[in-house]
């Protein structure tokens, strides 16, 4: 049924309609490849005087643990495969020896103060250590500008066509999204639904994304 909405009654006062926001301790922030998602991170964590953390920073936190981050992609390599069994990677040793160190890492950190963790981590894992999180996520769907930022990387600067680098960023969100699954607490890569806050880099752009984000991170109403 339509609503004339200049007819609607004030809600002012009403609980079921205003809230106050905190600021959280930490945000868990998951990116699509080549929506500039780790550069808004750590922009967004220099202007709140944050702590921006991904898996070399994380695992610099842990070195006895004696992971290293060519351990982390040799084993998200097996993950992404299309016939990966993530059920029994989950049981494996060497996954439970990584996101050990991981979340071992993920509790030094937020002892240290707020910080931003890139992918590693998920919200309710933060949560269950008795600290607020809020998650985002950043995504893109221009495609030729996906390409672009996909070919400045030296890891994909040799491809040359459309379907190469088009193959190439499919490969790269098929690790976060297994890794995601992995680690997290049953919620989906990418859905919506999973996140607080879902952010098109290419509708705002790499400055305001990051401007949202700190303000996600201090700005209390």
């Amino acid at each position: 049924m339509a609503e004339d909405m200049r007819n609607v009654a004030s809600t002012a006062g009403m609980s079921e309609f205003e809230r106050d926001y905190e600021v959280p301790d930490c945000v868990v922030l998951d990116s699509a490849y080549c929506s500039m998602g780790r550069m808004i991170a750590v922009r967004a964590c220099k202007a709140a005087g944050w702590t921006y953390h991904d898996t070399v920073t994380l695992l610099d936190l842990v070195p006895e643990c004696g992971v290293t981050a060519d351990d982390a992609d040799a084993f998200e390599a097996k993950s992404a495969a299309p016939d990966a069994d993530l059920d029994e990677l989950r049981q494996s040793e060497e996954y439970q020896h990584i996101i050990a160190a991981y979340r071992l890492a993920a509790e030094r950190a937020l002892a240290q103060g707020p910080c931003l963790i890139h992918d590693r981590v998920g919200k309710a894992f933060v949560q269950g250590l008795g600290k607020t999180c809020a998650s985002a996520m950043t995504y893109a769907a221009d495609r030729p500008a996906m390409r672009v930022r996909a070919k400045v990387s030296p890891l994909y600067a040799q491809l040359t066509s459309d379907a190469e680098l088009d193959a190439a960023i499919a490969y790269e969100n098929a690790h976060r999204r297994s890794w995601h699954a992995l680690a997290d607490d049953g919620t989906t890569w990418g859905e919506p639904a999973t996140y607080d806050l879902m952010i098109n880099t290419d509708l705002i752009g790499r400055d305001f994304a990051a401007t949202l984000l700190a303000q996600l991170m201090t700005e209390r109403q």
